[in-house]
């Protein structure tokens, strides 16, 4: 699991969510260097000034996780609309290869 799998995780899950100074400073770098969350950046850095520890409520933590999606997407495909998933290609079963045909075995005997 990557470290923005870890944080989407976290910032997916119910009710308040507590993330550390470590983890609230990820977020704020990954936003920056992606180019996004502005607002977002400038509250999770007051936070970080106030404590060590930061407790989003559950909306705004979801919009903490859809702009860290939405920023990975600009940074990644150039554009920060949610792709449609793509269908996986059906895999057609595995067959068994056929059994080689045998081999007739010579034998070469010794003359005394």
């Amino acid at each position: 699991m990557t470290e923005t799998d870890r944080l989407e995780t976290l910032l997916a899950s119910e009710g308040d969510v507590t993330l550390s100074k470590h983890d609230a400073q990820e977020v704020v770098q990954k936003l920056r260097v992606r180019g996004g969350g502005g607002e977002t950046i400038d509250r999770l850095e007051s936070q970080l000034a106030a404590g060590d520890e930061i407790v989003l409520p559950r909306d705004e933590a979801q919009q903490v996780l859809e702009e860290l999606r939405a920023s990975g997407r600009r940074w990644v495909f150039g554009t920060g609309a949610p792709r449609e998933p793509r269908a996986m290609p059906q895999r057609k079963p595995e067959s068994r290869p056929e059994p080689e045909p045998e081999r007739q075995r010579r034998r070469f005997w010794r003359s005394r």
